[in-house]
């Protein structure tokens, strides 16, 4: 194999991964994600050494393109997914720290501390 197919050939594979990566993140598959960015991790290490000898700008433009847009659409997924996670954990814990307001063993109205798991003021 000549290293033209072996430098186009690996980035069409980290393009694959990047495409791999992009549908685990929307389906919120953690475990999937975990092993495709070990994958990533192995290219990163493999692309400084890819010689472009005897291709074309043209031959690698639009796979690089690609790959820059993969990158930058999954590092959008990865920051919603985190800001959905803090929000959830922000409504837990609010729901967890707000007391409602109850009658007392004695008979009268007061406040108590109790769990809810949702912030039902959203």
């Amino acid at each position: 194999m000549s290293k033209k197919a072996t430098a186009l050939d690996t980035l069409t594979q980290f393009k694959s991964v990047l495409l791999d990566e992009k549908d685990a993140l929307i389906k919120n598959d953690s475990a999937k994600v975990k092993a495709l960015v070990e994958k990533k991790q192995a290219f990163l290490d493999k692309l400084p050494t890819l010689t472009t000898d005897g291709l074309k700008k043209e031959d690698l433009t639009g796979v690089v393109e690609d790959i820059k847009n993969l990158q930058q659409t999954n590092l959008i997924l990865t920051k919603q997914a985190i800001n959905y996670q803090e929000m959830v954990m922000e409504a837990i814990t609010k729901g967890v720290n707000k007391g409602g307001s109850t009658y007392s063993k004695r008979g009268d109205y007061s406040s108590a501390q109790q769990a809810n798991l949702i912030d039902q003021s959203l």
